[in-house]
C-alpha cells in the first residue's frame, strides 16, 4: 500500500467517522425523549445518567476520531505537500 492510498483510506474513514457521529448527536438532538426512554428500559438508569453517558461517549468517540483517523490523515498530507 503506497501512501497517497494510506492517505485516501484515513480520509474516508475520517468522514465516514464523522458522518456516524453527526448522525447520532442528530438523533440524540431531535429523539431525545425516545433515546432516553429506550435506555432507561435498557440499562434502568435516570435521565440525568443516561444523557451524561451519552455525552461522554460522543466526547470519547470525537476524540477516538480525531487521534486514529484526522491526525494520520493530516500527518500524511503534510508530508505529501512538502511542510
Amino acid at each position: 500500500m503506497d501512501w497517497q492510498t494510506l492517505q485516501t483510506l484515513l480520509m474516508w474513514c475520517t468522514l465516514i467517522n464523522l458522518g456516524l457521529y453527526l448522525l447520532t448527536l442528530v438523533a440524540v438532538m431531535w429523539f431525545r425523549k425516545p433515546v432516553v426512554l429506550m435506555h432507561l428500559y435498557l440499562f434502568s438508569m435516570n435521565e440525568k445518567e443516561v444523557m451524561s453517558s451519552i455525552q461522554s461517549y460522543l466526547g470519547r468517540y470525537k476524540l477516538l476520531i480525531t487521534v486514529f483517523n484526522f491526525v494520520p490523515w493530516l500527518a500524511l498530507w503534510l508530508m505529501q505537500s512538502g511542510y
